[in-house]
This record gives structure tokens, C-alpha cells and sequence, in this order.
């Protein structure tokens, strides 16, 4: 369906773009390329894979009638809807990654956001791409960073901004 990227998202965490380091559209391919998810993001999903057999992962992207499903460690398959059923509830060892997904999709470019860096430090910037798994953003020292969905959350408006 697609050219694999040779980043994988364990590694990508954040990336800053820079010389000698993966340019922008590296980054932005890393994160599975520009585009605004649909709803049904979130849900917990069995997948039949292309050789028959199943997995069960979380939808993490949804496009049209192609699903992106994390399958785990990062790992992730495009796949026709009709080629996932949702499990009904949420199974628990994947109740985080469903949570980070649902999360990120009700991010939009523009956005203030907050994500931890790979010193697991805080961190704020603006959401510039939204991607399949990610988005780019413009962190406040003015570098663009490739951050995971599972980094990402909306900046809380202070009490000043009310």
C-alpha cells in the first residue's frame, strides 16, 4: 500500500530536524505523512491481517475506507475497514494507546500543545502537521520536532485566558 519508512516510531519520539538529521519530509513520512483523521480513532479492533491471520490492535488513524491500526511496539498496519471489527471494549493491555489515539485525534493544526521530549521533559510548541501517527511541531525554541501521537496533548488554557 505504501514505500516503508525506515524510521520507526520507538525511535522517532521526537526527532529535531536539522542538518545531518532527517529533513522535514523525512520526518513528515516517519509520521505516516500529512493528513486529518476521521472519527472512529480510539477504538479497539480485531485485525485480519493479509495472509488471515488476526491481531488485535487500536485504530489510530482512519482515512476513507483504510484503517491504521497499532499492532504493537510501534508497529502498525494500513488495512481496509472491512477488515477490522471493533472488539466492543477496550482491551486492557492496549487502554493507554487507545486513550493517547482518541487524545490526538481531537488535536488541529494551530494548536498549542504540550509533549515530552526524549529526556521525558516537558515541553510547548504549536501543532504545524498533523500526521497518520504524529504531527510536526514548532517548538518554542523555533526547531521543528517530529513528536509520536502518544506525545502529544493539547496545551491547558490558563485562568488568565478565560
Amino acid at each position: 500500500m505504501g514505500e516503508r519508512s525506515r524510521f520507526s516510531l520507538p525511535s522517532l519520539g521526537i526527532v529535531p530536524v536539522r542538518s545531518g538529521r532527517p529533513s522535514v519530509d523525512d520526518a513528515r513520512a516517519a509520521l505516516g505523512g500529512r493528513l486529518a483523521t476521521e472519527p472512529s480513532v480510539g477504538v479497539c479492533v480485531r485485525v485480519t491481517m493479509k495472509r488471515g491471520a488476526a491481531a488485535i490492535g487500536v485504530v489510530v488513524c482512519a482515512y476513507g475506507d483504510e484503517r491504521d491500526v497499532w499492532i504493537g511496539e510501534g508497529r502498525f498496519v494500513r488495512v481496509r475497514e472491512r477488515d477490522v471489527s471493533a472488539l466492543g471494549e477496550v482491551e486492557p493491555s492496549l487502554a493507554a494507546i487507545a486513550k493517547d489515539a482518541a487524545r490526538f485525534a481531537t488535536l488541529r493544526e494551530g494548536d498549542e500543545v504540550v509533549f515530552l521530549d526524549r529526556a521525558q521533559l516537558e515541553r510547548t510548541g504549536t501543532l504545524v502537521e498533523k500526521c497518520r501517527y504524529g504531527g510536526l511541531v514548532s517548538a518554542q525554541d523555533g526547531k521543528i520536532v517530529a513528536v509520536s501521537f502518544r506525545r502529544l496533548l493539547a496545551r491547558p488554557y490558563s485562568s488568565s485566558r478565560a
